[in-house]
């Protein structure tokens, strides 16, 4: 049995109003109105603190709350994140040297956006059911925007944190299956130019509004209609058994769409997280979940089903057990 035994968030003090944003006096009065109108009231901003550094922070909370020591950890999966601190250098062992995880090896999930994490809980399992010695995995990540800028448009508004799941052989949180599906047609959909470019022009665009606004939802929905069926049909469980829906924060309006698509109702962790936080990119659903255990929203015995996508683009559903 194969569970997340604790998640841990961090969440830096500044607290930054999405109306008070610097970058909204540049916006066109349009999009000024949709960044507000997205449901985030307030991003936490890191300063100068680079995602690497929530990420091992994060690992350091869940480790004293778990009462784990940094040496008993097997491994490090890291959902990488957009725009590392530097090319060539490596993320994953800059945090495991920052979180002192001396004895575990150290890897990067990325390139996947939000469904980063998925796939790093997805490989976690497999390394704990394949290494028999193996006691305890790391899924970490540390976010933060691309750029200076907050406001992705069309799809939200990015906050910075940092976020960690202690996974293990344990009952607390059984992962009991993690399903991923990518589709490379829309690959660079959304993209950074940064060549040649100083930091502060570097802007998070969507190559193709209508695609992502219309086509890419209406994939999404099939795909995630499809995914959740196979999901639910391997363990033999109808929709309706499923207790909790939890999804990745990215505006209401999303989370509204594929309600309405699917049939199901989110966890209010979701909508709560997302005014309070913003998009945290592949942190979303693992807070969502800490949050759903914290206030009592998700409870023992009952089944969640985790719904995590990405414009690259990518699709995951999960099962969980509390």
């Amino acid at each position: 049995m194969i569970g997340i035994e604790a998640i841990a968030a961090v969440h830096p003090a500044t607290a930054v109003p999405v109306a008070g944003l610097p970058e909204l006096e540049a916006l066109p009065e349009a999009d000024r109105r949709l960044c507000l109108e997205l449901g985030v009231e307030t991003v936490r901003d890191a300063g100068r603190r680079p995602a690497a550094e929530l990420a091992a922070e994060a690992c350091v909370h869940v480790l004293r709350e778990s009462g784990v020591d940094a040496g008993e950890v097997d491994a490090l999966l890291l959902a990488g994140g957009r725009a590392p601190e530097y090319l060539v250098a490596s993320e994953a062992t800059h945090v495991q040297e920052l979180a002192g995880l001396r004895r575990a090896v150290a890897l990067t999930v990325t390139d996947l956006g939000c469904v980063s994490s998925s796939g790093a809980l997805l490989l976690a399992r497999a390394l704990l059911g394949a290494n028999a010695g193996w006691m305890r995995v790391l899924v970490a990540c540390g976010s933060r925007p691309a750029g200076s800028r907050r406001f992705r448009r069309p799809v939200s508004v990015n906050g910075d944190a940092g976020v960690a799941a202690l996974v293990s052989r344990c009952r607390r949180l059984e992962l009991l299956d993690v399903l991923v599906e990518t589709d490379g047609r829309y690959w660079d959909l959304f993209r950074v130019e940064f060549r040649d470019r100083p930091q502060a022009e570097w802007e998070e665009a969507c190559a193709d509004v209508p695609a992502y606004s219309f086509g890419l939802a209406m994939e999404s929905r099939g795909r995630f209609a499809a995914l959740n069926r196979r999901l639910l049909e391997r363990h033999g469980l109808d929709v309706e058994e499923v207790d909790h829906f939890v999804m990745q924060n990215i505006s209401t309006g999303a989370l509204r769409f594929y309600e309405q698509a699917l049939g199901v109702r989110f966890a209010r962790a979701c909508a709560d997280n997302l005014r309070r936080y913003g998009h945290l990119g592949p942190a979303d659903v693992l807070l969502n979940l800490a949050t759903g255990l914290e206030t009592g929203e998700l409870r023992s015995g009952e089944t969640v089903l985790v719904m995590n996508n990405s414009p690259a683009a990518a699709w995951s559903s999960a099962l969980v057990r509390v």
